[in-house]
């Protein structure tokens, strides 16, 4: 309880850090005053920047844990497995053949692809069974590079290969009021993770113990991969890909709290916003005023976590 307090202080204290960083100067006295400038930054640039990336942080630690728990492995995520990368595919495709229609159809069109990547993964999971845990996330991050590989023949042939890197450089610089509104859509599949997670912990042991206790592997299965896909859709169109959320976050909660997903899916929330809202704001402060992506950021503070992570398990197998 005194680690939740701990994070839910660091949460307040960072969602104000973030609201008051930018490049043009917004105090307290201005707010007070009700300057209408002061108030315009924060409505239409401070605030939709600090709610977009809560929701990302949020839904992409959520949905990282899911993906660990599904597939048994703790070195796993959408982003490992191709999940990211089958979103980027279906995103390209919408704008080679469907450019003209708006960004909402084109994340229908990531959130299919997403789909289709999960159950492929999921499938080739079923089908081989790997004596050594460590094999799973090297059989995703094939799977990946193969969907990444078609992405860059179809972006070559088109002419598309520098749009779609600039696409999917996460990033939170560009959110302002009235682009960044279709993250909301990851509240529904957040919902439904909650109300899941026990089954997603049962289905987690196996199939057999799955079907003693009454539930529908297949059916509960689905819904994971659907939440799972719908997450990175939803975050990949409005941001980009910011790696490792969902790899190293789920796996630090359990360092201190367990693997009760029940007990731990708050904590990972939590702490997934306090990881990357820090991240964020360092990212716009270590060249001021000028301001670094996030998925640079994470890059490198992740890999530090992730290989702390595999130094520990190794000391502690």
């Amino acid at each position: 309880m005194k680690k939740r307090v701990m994070l839910v202080i660091a949460f307040v204290i960072l969602t104000i850090l973030s609201l008051a960083t930018g490049v043009v100067d917004v105090n307290i006295k201005d707010l007070l005053s009700l300057d209408q400038r002061a108030w315009f930054i924060v409505f239409n640039s401070r605030l939709p920047r600090t709610v977009a990336i809560i929701l990302t942080a949020t839904s992409m630690s959520v949905s990282g844990l899911i993906m660990q728990t599904i597939s048994k492995n703790k070195f796993v995520s959408p982003s490992v497995v191709g999940i990211t990368d089958s979103a980027q595919l279906g995103i390209l495709i919408a704008f080679v053949f469907f450019g003209s229609l708006s960004l909402t159809f084109k994340m229908v069109f990531a959130f299919l692809f997403a789909v289709l990547g999960a159950f492929v993964f999921m499938s080739i999971l079923s089908r081989i069974k790997f004596k050594n845990a460590i094999y799973v996330p090297l059989v995703g991050m094939m799977f990946a590079g193969i969907i990444g590989s078609i992405v860059s023949f179809i972006a070559y042939q088109f002419n598309l290969t520098q749009f779609i890197q600039t696409f999917g450089v996460g990033s939170f610089s560009s959110i302002v009021s009235g682009n960044y509104e279709l993250l909301y859509v990851v509240i529904v599949p957040l919902m439904i993770g909650f109300i899941y997670m026990v089954q997603f912990n049962i289905i987690g042991v196996g199939e057999d113990f799955a079907k003693n206790l009454g539930v529908n592997y297949q059916k509960t299965l689905m819904v994971g991969l659907v939440v799972i896909s719908l997450i990175t859709a939803s975050t990949y169109v409005v941001v980009g890909s910011i790696p490792f959320i969902g790899l190293v976050v789920p796996n630090l909660i359990s360092l201190y709290y367990g693997d009760n997903l029940k007990k731990t899916i708050f904590d990972v929330s939590l702490f997934g916003s306090v990881f990357v809202l820090f991240a964020d704001i360092f990212s716009r402060l270590i060249i001021y005023p000028y301001e670094i992506p996030i998925s640079l950021t994470m890059g490198v503070i992740g890999s530090v976590v992730f290989l702390f992570l595999i130094y520990r398990r190794v000391n502690h197998a």
